[in-house]
């Protein structure tokens, strides 16, 4: 099967793919100027926007897009369910990664000395805003801090889960009045663009410590600064360049890894790989 790889890939992904199929490798840059090629049936991506019309066009005969990231928002998902084609992805395959990066984002908040003292997470209530794998996973690892958890999200939760987490449902008002540190873990949708704004800000305790590993997008930026003095400490993993040179010296950064272990990225690739290679090899036999 003619294969199109836009960009790089784990290199343990790439050579299953090329002992498997035919592989034509290009850079995000060189997409634009890529001939219309019918004869390519699958594209395989990681973080390369592919949403509009135009460029699926290109592909007359694509069957399979092989996504290599958790994140489908540079897909155009109506379109390509439109056309028929069938899209390759292993959303929770960097879960552990982004939870232990939250993890550190939190330790290293409590533990920043501010005049000779820090905090300690036991005792503290920690609220966390999506409670998917990642939100999971996060509570799981924080069973022997001895501290509180509690979590927001709009998809109902299964009762044993909750209790071998040892984790309670409240409201997302909730979680945010009630939490000395509030960590986010929710997809960019329409519905949560923008959930951490003035309303939610205020609605934090005086002191308390956020951490956003999801998506920048997740928050309003012009009201986290407005707001930047409500907090002990801020953790981000994502935001803009703006944010940056307005809060440069007063927020923890770090650029985009959470997601970014070896293991997780490695997992990210291999998975919806080989799920691509046995639904070929099932149209062989």
């Amino acid at each position: 099967m003619n294969t199109l790889l836009i960009g790089d890939i784990h290199p343990d992904a790439k050579s299953l793919l090329t002992e498997k199929v035919v592989v034509q490798q290009i850079n995000n840059e060189e997409f634009t100027t890529f001939p219309s090629s019918p004869d390519i049936e699958a594209i395989v991506l990681r973080t390369f926007t592919l949403c509009k019309k135009k460029e699926l066009d290109k592909f007359s005969h694509l069957k399979y897009i092989i996504s290599c990231s958790v994140g489908v928002d540079n897909l155009d998902l109506e379109e390509i369910k439109r056309r028929k084609i069938e899209l390759i992805h292993v959303p929770g395959t960097n879960a552990n990664s982004v939870a232990e990066h939250t993890l550190y984002l939190i330790l290293s908040l409590l533990r920043e000395d501010r005049n000779g003292s820090f905090f300690e997470l036991k005792g503290k209530t920690v609220g966390i805003i999506g409670f998917g794998a990642i939100g999971k996973i996060v509570a799981q690892k924080l069973n022997g801090f001895e501290c509180s958890v509690i979590a927001f999200d709009v998809i109902p939760q299964d009762e044993k889960i909750l209790k071998d987490l040892h984790v309670t449902m409240k409201t997302f008002e909730e979680v945010l009045q009630e939490s000395d540190v509030v960590t986010v873990h929710v997809p960019l949708l329409p519905q949560t663009r923008g959930l951490l704004n003035e309303k939610a800000f205020l609605l934090m305790k005086k002191g308390c410590f956020f951490v956003n590993t999801s998506r920048a997008e997740i928050v309003y930026e012009e009201a986290l600064v407005k707001n930047i003095d409500k907090f002990r400490g801020v953790g981000l993993d994502v935001y803009s360049d703006w944010l940056v040179r307005k809060l440069e010296e007063r927020v923890l950064f770090t650029p985009h890894v959470a997601a970014k272990g070896e293991d997780s990225f490695r997992m990210q690739c291999v998975k919806p790989v080989e799920i691509f290679l046995s639904k070929i090899r099932k149209e062989e036999e």
